[in-house]
């Protein structure tokens, strides 16, 4: 299964990559390949892989460096 996720987000000030400036309207996309066998259905899936964009947007390490945030995940095989 592949699925194409998109994160919508703000940075706070405290974001590690902005240097004391918050950004707005920032995204971030990526392309999953997923194998469903390793997860307990879409919604488990779907938790995955917002957590894991969650991180990039954050700047690696947690997700307290942003906020206004949402999520646009695409199923495309």
């Amino acid at each position: 299964m592949k699925i194409k996720a998109t994160i919508n987000y703000d940075t706070k000030a405290t974001h590690p990559d902005t240097h004391g400036v918050a950004d707005k309207g920032l995204s971030y996309t990526d392309t999953y390949t997923i194998d469903p066998n390793y997860f307990y259905g879409r919604e488990d899936i779907d938790d995955y892989i917002k957590n894991d964009l969650g991180l990039v947007a954050g700047g690696g390490y947690n997700t307290d460096h942003i906020e206004n945030v949402n999520f646009t995940l695409e199923v495309l095989a």
